[in-house]
């Protein structure tokens, strides 16, 4: 088998870290592109820098600006990382026979009771980050028909900032914490999504088989303060009980953006596009907590 070269945009994120970590070296050359390289916040110097980049066969775009609250006030800024430069880089990919695989997120629907959401159901961003990755998705689309689009949700990972490792920060500093309960959404295990991705990029990349558009998240869902008391529970052996979860509204916790209520996913679609099944967040969330727990504990236990 000849071994293929796999271009990724991002460097330091959860998702290209796994990519970087997981990706098999007999059957993918990857190379990881940092902003130093394509800036995604100038698109045509991005397009530019793209096409001084060696020869490669499939990109994965794991580049998002993901601040939620500040694309309130700065929905440009969002508009272009988002859309515009990801745009760009998927026509170039097209014009040059390549697949471009782009992430999107859970954010495009405005959550309903029973979630559930499947990706003919209709789209409706509450906030700017939202529209942002809409209007990305629609323009990754629209550039190329070998060209995938998976929306995921609730990331999180062992070695970087997100929702569970911020609750694991919390743990002997804090008696009590406060945590929505009433958004719901399908937590996703870092590389249990890198997996499925280099998995589709295999598949797009020996076909001539279509992309489109799919659902890739974590089996199953919870809400916010249940998944922070499952973290707890799983951290507790290591590193002692955590705070006690007080569970509350979102109107308790007010955010520049409105978050969607239950935009759970359904990923079945794509486990039947590529053969490949994401595990349930119960199975994945262990892995993540336990490695942050003995990370932190040799942490401590240097002089």
């Amino acid at each position: 088998m000849t071994v293929r070269r796999l271009l990724v945009f991002g460097r330091s994120g959860q998702l290209a870290t796994a990519l970087g970590r997981l990706a098999d070296p007999a059957i993918w050359d990857i190379a990881l592109v940092d902003r130093t390289m394509v800036d995604f916040s100038e698109p045509r110097q991005a397009l530019s820098a793209l096409r001084q980049q060696p020869d490669f066969d499939v990109a994965i775009n794991a580049v998002a600006c993901n601040d939620v609250d500040g694309a309130e006030t700065d929905a440009r800024d969002a508009q272009t990382v988002n859309c515009e430069t990801p745009g760009l880089l998927a026509e170039h990919c097209a014009a040059t026979g390549r697949p471009f695989l782009h992430v999107s997120t859970d954010f495009v629907f405005r959550g309903r009771p029973g979630g559930g959401y499947v990706e003919t159901d209709t789209p409706h961003p509450l906030n700017a980050y939202g529209r942002s990755k809409l209007a990305g998705e629609r323009r990754v689309l629209d550039a190329g028909t070998r060209h995938a689009v998976f929306r995921t949700a609730w990331v999180y990972s062992a070695d970087r900032r997100n929702f569970v490792t911020a609750m694991l920060d919390l743990v002997g500093r804090q008696e009590r914490v406060r945590v929505v309960a009433d958004q719901i959404g399908n937590p996703t295990f870092a590389d249990d999504l890198a997996l499925a991705l280099l998995k589709a990029a295999g598949v797009l990349d020996r076909s001539e088989a279509k992309g489109g558009l799919f659902h890739l998240a974590g089996t199953g869902q919870t809400s916010r303060s249940a998944l922070a008391e499952r973290v707890f529970e799983l951290a507790a052996p290591l590193l002692g009980n955590g705070p006690a979860v007080e569970p509350i509204t979102s109107d308790d916790w007010p955010t520049p953006a409105v978050r969607p209520t239950d935009a759970s996913l359904r990923s079945d679609s794509f486990a039947t596009t590529f053969s490949h099944q994401m595990p349930h967040w119960e199975t994945s969330l262990p892995t993540a907590v336990h490695a942050w727990c003995r990370n932190a504990l040799s942490a401590r236990a240097k002089p």
